[in-house]
């Protein structure tokens, strides 16, 4: 069987994958799409119940998906963007509130539907003629390499020649393994549960982030005026909480969240998942190069994740600008050493948070205290953590 010759293959059509494939051929790249789902009716009505994986969006990541032309595909009336946040702790009194007015700015961020989000993707990557979809299909063997290219063998026994073979195939990614990357995990020891509640008083367009001794709770709100909950919590708690009935599990919620907006009246299913972190030594692999979770995660706080493989994309995309004579190893090892150093970052501090946070013991409560409050009265202090938020990572 003879070869099909494109310029990037990319295993994995998640969200950042997809997002990948737009950005990639908006440079002139012909793309092979390789996912192993079935195809999904991209037009069809969203629906009725919200998704219960949701994403924060960052202002940069929204820019990204603007300039791509995906943004315009969402359904406008499941987005919910919002214009204030509130962080606070379990030991301690301080409070900090962020206000977009301190940026003039309209927002900070917006909750989107995961499933909304890789619906408006695939819409805009089917618009593309230099996209060609291999679905359902996987790869199942790097065939060869040299210092121009790759050979893919597919599951479905179809051959494709590549400059670049991009893994996008999440955080087991077979893709991986199959280039030979090490990658480097651990647990945090807690679970995360992540539900659409509906509460007793409006959640005023505010994501709110409590830290608590057990792990963080965020409550981002959604277009349709319920909040979705991510709450990581230790496993000694998660597994009661895992064998609580809906009353007893909106209790528990209530109190973790001290009453915030009021009651918890309601809520959808739970669905759950342990918590761990990895990453990679190595990111580019004999034309092999990790992008999103294949390459990186961190610990899920506020919902924040993807804005890492969207900076990914921004940063290969930028690098690969020229077409395919930029696909060259110097290249490829810029982009490696800019994201490993801002996803370390990322990685570290969000690991350090939930450690900081969980500290019962003084001083350390009253210097975190101190600290929390020293933001909250320093309007120059939460104007630059707002900056820096928006404009990086999340």
């Amino acid at each position: 069987m003879s070869a099909a010759r494109i310029d990037i293959a990319i295993a994995g059509a998640g969200l950042v994958g997809a997002c990948a494939a737009q950005a990639l051929a908006a440079c002139g790249f012909r793309i092979a799409l390789i996912e192993r789902a079935a195809p999904a009716d991209d037009a069809a009505t969203p629906a009725a119940d919200y998704d219960l994986r949701v994403s924060a969006i960052s202002p940069r990541s929204r820019t990204l998906l603007e300039a791509l032309g995906v943004w315009s595909r969402l359904d406008p009336a499941r987005v919910c963007s919002y214009e204030q946040m509130e962080i606070w702790h379990q030991h301690g009194g301080a409070r900090i509130g962020f206000d977009a007015v301190e940026l003039a700015r309209g927002d900070l961020g917006a909750i989107v539907e995961n499933r909304e989000l890789q619906r408006a993707l695939y819409a805009a990557c089917r618009q593309q003629a230099s996209i060609e979809w291999c679905q359902p299909d996987r790869v199942a063997a790097i065939a060869g390499h040299d210092d121009t290219g790759i050979a893919i063998r597919l599951e479905s026994g179809r051959v494709l020649e590549a400059g670049l073979l991009l893994a996008a195939d999440g955080r087991g990614s077979p893709t991986r393994a199959l280039a030979g990357i090490a990658v480097q995990s651990g647990r945090y020891g807690q679970t995360a549960f992540v539900a659409n509640v509906d509460t007793r008083e409006p959640h005023r367009d505010t994501a709110y982030q409590r830290f608590l001794a057990t792990g963080p709770l965020a409550f981002l709100p959604l277009a349709n005026g319920q909040s979705a909950i991510v709450w990581s919590c230790d496993d000694a708690l998660a597994a009661d909480l895992a064998e609580a009935d809906d009353a007893a599990f909106c209790a528990a919620l209530g109190a973790a969240f001290e009453h915030r907006l009021g009651e918890i009246i309601g809520t959808s299913e739970r669905l759950s998942f342990a918590l761990g972190w990895h990453g990679c030594p190595n990111w580019v692999e004999d034309r092999v190069v990790l992008i999103g979770d294949a390459a990186h995660s961190v610990h899920p706080l506020a919902g924040q994740g993807v804005n890492l493989g969207f900076s990914d994309v921004e940063s290969l995309a930028g690098l690969l600008s020229g077409g395919p004579d930029s696909m060259t190893r110097k290249a490829l090892r810029r982009y490696e050493r800019a994201r490993k150093s801002e996803t370390w970052l990322a990685t570290r501090g969000l690991g350090g948070l939930k450690w900081l946070y969980g500290l019962e013991q003084q001083p350390l409560t009253g210097l975190r205290d101190l600290g929390m409050r020293a933001v909250a009265n320093s309007p120059w202090i939460r104007r630059s953590l707002m900056q820096k938020a928006t404009e990086n990572l999340t």
